[in-house]
């Protein structure tokens, strides 16, 4: 778990929370890569790719800029069958159009450009060979299908949400179903594989921001409330 205030990145085991790390920036978004047995952090201030090892926690850069420029803030990541992480870097470009900005493919240490001009692509998670991005500013879900194909990915318009959803974490449960956080109106919505909402959950006073499904279990981080809740379906 990252912690943008303060820059720690922590190991919760069971009630135990411990200080793995710390960025000293803003890490965001977190996956685990089982082939380097390390964490890779989105990290916004640092305007960074970092890799940290779950050994000792050392902290290495792997990425800071695309074609000689710099990266203006990655916000999430996810990471692919190959090894390879795909991120989103948020208010990429100048005005007047500050809000489209493109999403980043990590290739080893060779960053390439993924999808270009999504309205604030922030969240993301990977499913099998579908890509699913949170187009904040747009209010939508995008997928870009079959991914791992020699042709050039195109963002599908999967789900738009109504005024003020403002999409931002994704994950995928075991059953295919896309849970997507909707902050702007605090709640949670379900999608079937087709884009259908065959759910939605509502909470007073909470903010859910970023969401993770594994072992059966949910985790989402409340930004309102610096917390994090956890549930089962």
């Amino acid at each position: 778990m990252t912690s943008a205030s303060s820059g720690n990145i922590f190991m919760i085991n069971k009630s135990n929370i411990d200080s793995h790390a710390n960025t000293k920036g803003r890490p965001l978004g977190i996956a685990f890569s089982k082939n380097t047995n390390s964490l890779i952090v989105a990290d916004a201030e640092r305007k960074a790719i970092l890799r940290v090892s779950l050994g000792n926690g050392s902290i290495t850069q792997l990425c800071t800029s695309f074609e000689d420029m710099e990266l203006n803030g990655p916000s999430d990541l996810d990471i692919n069958e190959n090894d390879e992480v795909i991120f989103t870097d948020p208010l990429r470009n100048p005005y007047p159009n500050p809000c489209i900005s493109p999403v980043y493919k990590l290739v080893k240490n060779d960053i390439e450009l993924f999808i270009s001009d999504l309205a604030f692509p922030s969240g993301i998670t990977i499913s099998s060979e579908n890509v699913f991005i949170s187009e904040t500013r747009a209010n939508r879900l995008v997928v870009l299908e079959n991914h791992l194909s020699d042709e050039p990915p195109e963002p599908k318009m999967f789900r738009r949400f109504a005024e003020p959803g403002n999409p931002d974490g994704i994950t995928v449960d075991d059953n295919g179903n896309i849970y997507q956080t909707l902050p702007g109106i605090g709640a949670i919505a379900v999608l079937n594989d087709q884009g259908e909402m065959i759910e939605i959950y509502h909470m007073e006073s909470w903010k859910p921001s970023n969401i993770h499904f594994t072992d059966g279990i949910f985790y989402v981080t409340d930004r309102l409330g610096s917390r994090i809740f956890k549930f089962t379906k």
